[in-house]
C-alpha cells in the first residue's frame, strides 16, 4: 500500500510539472470525429516553404488513415472511358455512369469539357463501382454557349484535365453556390491573366479562345499561359515525391490562400499535376508588379489551419450514399470543408479556406441539412 502511494504521488507530480490535461493534444494534432463517431488523431508536419516568384508551397506530411490504391480519379476514369459524364440539359446537374469496378473520386472544382457548356463539379464525390445515373451538382464555367462546339459530343463530356483556379471561384461554386458569381469570377480571372501575361510578354495577350471566348477550360489551355507556368512547374512538380506527403498549403503574394490535406497518399499523388496547375494559374493571375519575397512561415500555415476551433455552425450534406460533405465556418469567415467516405467511416479530404464575406446567407438548398451548434471536432 505504501509503495502504491509513492507511485501515485510521483504520477501526480509529473502531471503538475508537465502540465498534461485531459484531452490535450500537441500543436500538430487535432482530435476529429469520423462519420461513425470514432475519434482519430490527425498528426501532421508542415515542411519549410518552397518559393517561386509570388507563390510559396508548403508540403504536409503525416500518416494516411485510408491506405492503398482505393480511388481512381475522374481524369483517369474518363481517359479510359470507364466513366461517362452525361449532359442533362440542366446547367446545374449532370449524370455520371461508372462502368468500372473501382471507386471514382471526383475533386471539387473538377472541370468537365464538352456537352452544351463546360461545367465544374461543386463537391468532392465518391462514386461506387457500377453506379449508374449518379447526379452531380455542377456550375457552368462557360457563359452563353448552349450548343455543340466543334467536333465535341453534345450529349456527354470528353475529358477532365483542369480544375477551378482561384479561391473565389471555389467558394462561389462550393460554398455560395451562385452561378452568376461563378461566371463573374471566371471573367475576372481571365482579365487578370490577360493583364499579367501581357505585362510579362511585353505584348497584348488574350487567353480567350475563338472557339468559345467565355470558356475557362479553353483559357486554361492557352499557349501563353502554358509558357508562364513552366518556371513554377519545374520547381514544384517533384515535391509530391516527399516521403509520407498527404497535402500542401500555399501562399500567394505573402498571404496564405489555403491548406489541403488528403487521407490517402495514392489519391493525392494522382491528383497532384491538376492541383499544382490550378495553384500556379492562380498565382499568375494574382501576380503584382513588385519584388516577390515570401513573408509566410510554417507558423502562419499552422495558424491558418487552426483558425476554426470554436465553431459557430456545422452543416452536413449527404452527397450520395458514399459521400458526406461537412462545412464548418466561424464568425471570422474561416472555413473547413471535410469530405467523408461513409463506407470507410473516415474523412478523405480536408480543405481549409477563408471566406472574406462572412455575412453571406446560406442558399435555400442547404435548409434541409442538419445544422449543429458548437460541436467539438
Amino acid at each position: 500500500m505504501k509503495v502504491y502511494s509513492i507511485i501515485l504521488s510521483v504520477f501526480s507530480i509529473c502531471i503538475l510539472f508537465f502540465g498534461f490535461k485531459k484531452g490535450e493534444v500537441s500543436e500538430n494534432q487535432k482530435i476529429t470525429n469520423t462519420p461513425g463517431n470514432e475519434q482519430i488523431t490527425e498528426e501532421i508536419k508542415i515542411k519549410e516553404g518552397i518559393h517561386v516568384q509570388n507563390l510559396t508551397l508548403f508540403m504536409i506530411t503525416g500518416e494516411e488513415k485510408i491506405s492503398g490504391d482505393i480511388y481512381k480519379t475522374l481524369s483517369e476514369a474518363m481517359n479510359t472511358r470507364e466513366v461517362t459524364v452525361k449532359e442533362t440539359g440542366n446547367v446545374n446537374q449532370l449524370l455520371l455512369d461508372n462502368n468500372s469496378d473501382d471507386y471514382i473520386f471526383i475533386h471539387s472544382g473538377d472541370i468537365v469539357k464538352g456537352g452544351k457548356q463546360d461545367r465544374t463539379i461543386s463537391y468532392d464525390v465518391i462514386i461506387p463501382p457500377k453506379a449508374k445515373n449518379v447526379e452531380l451538382q455542377s456550375f457552368c464555367v462557360e457563359q452563353g454557349r448552349w450548343r455543340q462546339r466543334g467536333n465535341e459530343t453534345l450529349s456527354s463530356f470528353a475529358s477532365n484535365t483542369k480544375m477551378l483556379s482561384s479561391r473565389e471561384l471555389k467558394l462561389a461554386a462550393r460554398h455560395e453556390k451562385n452561378q452568376s458569381k461563378v461566371w463573374g469570377k471566371v471573367a475576372e480571372q481571365k482579365d487578370r491573366l490577360n493583364d499579367n501575361l501581357s505585362r510579362k510578354n511585353g505584348k497584348t495577350v488574350n487567353v480567350a479562345n475563338n472557339a468559345s471566348n467565355t470558356s475557362l477550360q479553353l483559357a486554361l489551355e492557352s499557349d501563353e499561359l502554358d509558357s508562364a507556368k513552366k518556371e513554377y512547374y519545374n520547381k514544384f512538380k517533384d515535391l509530391i515525391k516527399t516521403n509520407n506527403v498527404i497535402g500542401y498549403a500555399y501562399a500567394i503574394n505573402g498571404e496564405i490562400y489555403g491548406v489541403e490535406i488528403y487521407n490517402n497518399q495514392h489519391l493525392f499523388k494522382n491528383l497532384w499535376d491538376k492541383i499544382l496547375e490550378s495553384v500556379i494559374v492562380e498565382a499568375i493571375s494574382e501576380e503584382k508588379d513588385v519584388d516577390h519575397k515570401s513573408s509566410c512561415s510554417i507558423a502562419d500555415v499552422q495558424t491558418f489551419k487552426n483558425a476554426v476551433k470554436d465553431e459557430n455552425e456545422e452543416v452536413v450534406k449527404s452527397i450520395n450514399k458514399t459521400t458526406n460533405f461537412r462545412t464548418v465556418q466561424n464568425s471570422n469567415g474561416n472555413i473547413v470543408f471535410t469530405t467523408e467516405d461513409v463506407d470507410k467511416k473516415r474523412w478523405i479530404h480536408k480543405s481549409y479556406m477563408k471566406n472574406e464575406k462572412t455575412n453571406a446567407t446560406q442558399s435555400k438548398e442547404d435548409l434541409p441539412y442538419r445544422r449543429i451548434q458548437q460541436r467539438n471536432r
